[in-house]
């Protein structure tokens, strides 16, 4: 059996569900652990900038929620292309798989250079937003502006992945992605230390690492030995396709994008509590990453798991990979947890030692993320089935109700009419994802599992099929 063969098995026919989330999960959690490993080196050697540890610890931090909003659409693209191209897939449709395929590619690298170019341009405006002054001002709005070239990389890979997993290929974008983040572990230590670039060193490790990958990047697009590949008549631009991929793309992105700058504004309250706080927020999230990653992974797969089944019609085996993925995720996030509870502050230990407040503080904030993590779990489930649904609204939905209605407003709350301090920040974090696991039944009981891709009309004369477009 084809290695296509054995990956469609898995997801379509299997009896034991478990088994294929795993297996499908574990290159995509190696590349996950790969990046958080990433994180945390950079964070590591950031920490030892001599008389400048705390502000560019803080600094990094800063950074992370603006690059993460520029890098939302791309990851919404891989939402809207790994939903509409599984079920294609499932559907018995490759032709007309690989056509979507080259849609996605030029969507990808045309908003790529959109969102550098205003990435570059805004950086300052948007840190000194955040109350950002002085030396943190100056390194955060540095790393931005260097980090903005990694974008059009950034937005190919998510295309890839959409392409691949689709398809049940999860380790192609592992090789290439993995690679990537080694060449930048071993970069960043050199360039942020060796030759004195500080924080940003950490952001031309990233560059230089994305350039080095992206004629492997582009090789994989157009001569990958299974699965989707790309094809010249592909590439010829469809603009209802495209229209149809940003369409789907839309509310993940939005949601995405909402949730970065949430978080932006969140690191704007949390600064009001001063330095510290921020540098154990950050360090306390790169921590919980870890344990994340299986879950994280797991939420991709579990998208194309249901997308498949639903181009296959068979909706009873897409709503049993829920059930399923329900138990597996918050099972592994409870062990994860308890195996890290006992060890927190050994752990913070290793990136704050000479600050005591800093080192406080994480442990509190480690503690009260550590308990409520299992639900993050069900989280990711609801996410994974509504984007393989297509039903990308309602993570649109979860994404700004956890963040906008109920964390912000309740960090805001404890800030000005509690003395909670700094705890209150913590608590608004456990309290919001309580509530979204109540949120996320309410819409699973508003989805249907019948395909979102319908026939129409109009046939394509360069594919000679049917061509499907978006059920409203």
């Amino acid at each position: 059996m084809s290695t296509d063969k054995k990956k469609s098995a898995l997801i379509l026919h299997d009896k034991n569900i478990y088994k294929g989330l795993i297996i499908l999960s574990l290159p995509l959690m190696v590349n996950n652990l790969l990046r958080t490993l990433h994180d945390i080196v950079d964070m590591f050697f950031v920490a030892r900038i001599e008389g400048l540890a705390t502000e560019s610890v803080s600094a990094i931090q800063l950074s992370f929620p603006v690059m993460f909003t520029f890098v939302a659409l791309g990851i919404g693209l891989s939402v809207a292309g790994t939903a509409l191209i599984s079920q294609l897939i499932g559907a018995k449709k490759e032709d007309l798989a690989v056509h979507y395929a080259g849609q996605l590619f030029w969507v990808a690298i045309l908003t790529s250079f959109v969102f550098l170019a205003l990435a570059y341009v805004l950086a300052p405006w948007i840190v000194s937003s955040m109350g950002a002054t002085g030396y943190v001002f100056d390194a955060t709005v540095q790393y931005i502006r260097i980090r903005s070239f990694e974008l059009p990389y950034a937005f190919l890979f998510f295309a890839l992945l959409a392409t691949r997993q689709a398809s049940g290929d999860t380790l192609s974008p592992v090789y290439i992605g993995g690679t990537a983040i080694i060449l930048n572990i071993i970069f960043s230590p050199i360039l942020i230390q060796n030759f004195n670039l500080g924080v940003a060193g950490a952001a031309y490790a990233t560059i230089l690492a994305n350039f080095l990958m992206f004629p492997f990047l582009i090789h994989r697009f157009f001569f990958a030995k299974t699965g989707i590949r790309l094809e010249l008549k592909a590439l010829k631009p469809d603009f209802p396709v495209m229209k149809e991929i940003i369409q789907v793309a839309i509310p993940a992105s939005v949601g995405q994008s909402l949730t970065a700058v949430g978080f932006g504004v969140m690191n704007g309250i949390i600064y009001g509590f001063g330095i510290a706080t921020v540098a154990a927020f950050g360090i306390g999230n790169r921590l919980t990453s870890l344990v994340l990653l299986p879950v994280l992974a797991m939420g991709s797969v579990i998208s194309a798991f249901v997308g498949q089944n639903i181009g296959a019609l068979n909706q009873d085996r897409a709503r049993e990979v829920f059930r399923k993925s329900l138990v597996l995720t918050t099972g592994i996030l409870l062990v994860g947890s308890l195996m890290m509870l006992p060890f927190r502050e050994v752990i913070i230990r290793l990136f704050i030692e000479d600050d005591p407040l800093s080192l406080a503080l994480a442990v509190e904030y480690l503690f009260f993320i550590l308990i409520g993590i299992p639900l993050m779990g069900v989280f990711q489930t609801f996410l994974g089935t509504f984007n393989g649904t297509g039903y990308t609204k309602y993570t649109f939905y979860m994404a700004v109700i956890r963040l906008w209605g109920v964390r912000i407003p309740l960090t805001l709350f404890f800030r000005e009419f509690t003395t909670l301090g700094s705890s209150g920040v913590w608590y608004s974090i456990l309290i919001s994802n309580f509530v979204m696991v109540g949120v996320g039944m309410v819409f699973y009981r508003l989805i249907s599992f019948e395909p979102r891709v319908k026939k129409a009309k109009i046939i394509p004369v360069a594919l000679m099929t049917e061509k499907p477009v978006l059920d409203a």
